[in-house]
């Protein structure tokens, strides 16, 4: 299993999510007795996110550009301070959760679990380029997915189709069937694996070759 991190990259907060993470992160990691050799001292840490907070405020109260680009370049150093701090809260806690929530930095989200593809859409079979050819068209569900698509010419006693050819593909573009023959009906349906399995089959698309 992955061992838990916090968060290095603090760059793309909002400007009070920063403001309110900063606090955080001064009120958890003062007197610390774990985080005890700290790569930014915290009265630094404390002169930057205040230095911030206050350019913060003054920009946003209709401030020119001189003061918002002051205010950005605050927010640059203090979320540069709080990358460093978040290397070695990382190193020291060694995958810890207790340890990196007290930190009161951020940690990463948790992966989220596999599960089987979503059911194929926009299945279609279309008239190719030559006469004895059909284009089978799909919608992609993304990356890391194999495609599985079935063609039957002939129907059982119930009119349901007959899937005796099977193909693979890795991407919805560019899949050809052929040889076709004039005036008979195709039938396609699709469905997406993954490591987890195979999806739904797609609704069935029919066209009758040219």
């Amino acid at each position: 299993m992955k061992a838990k991190k916090v968060i290095l990259n603090y760059a793309d907060f909002y400007d009070d999510e920063l403001n309110t993470l900063a606090g955080k992160v001064l009120d958890c990691l003062e007197n610390h007795t774990v985080f005890v050799d700290l790569p930014v001292a915290i009265a630094d840490l404390q002169v930057q996110a205040e230095d911030f907070r206050s350019k913060w405020q003054t920009a946003s109260n209709g401030g020119s550009l001189l003061q918002i680009a002051m205010k950005n370049d605050a927010k640059a150093l203090l979320a540069s301070s709080l990358k460093d701090i978040a290397f070695y809260v990382n190193k020291v806690a060694a995958g810890s959760r207790s340890l990196l929530l007290s930190s009161g930095l951020q940690l990463e989200a948790d992966p989220k679990p596999a599960k089987v593809p979503n059911t194929v859409t926009g299945e279609q079979l279309r008239d190719g380029r030559q006469r004895d050819q059909m284009d089978v068209l799909f919608k992609s569900l993304g990356r890391n997915h194999i495609y599985e698509y079935q063609i039957a010419d002939t129907v059982d006693e119930q009119g349901q189709p007959i899937w005796d050819r099977t193909f693979y593909t890795s991407d919805s573009r560019g899949n050809v069937f052929a040889p076709t023959e004039p005036d008979t009906v195709y039938h396609l349906r699709i469905r997406a694996i993954n490591n987890k399995g195979a999806g739904d089959w797609s609704n069935i698309a029919s066209l009758k070759a040219r």
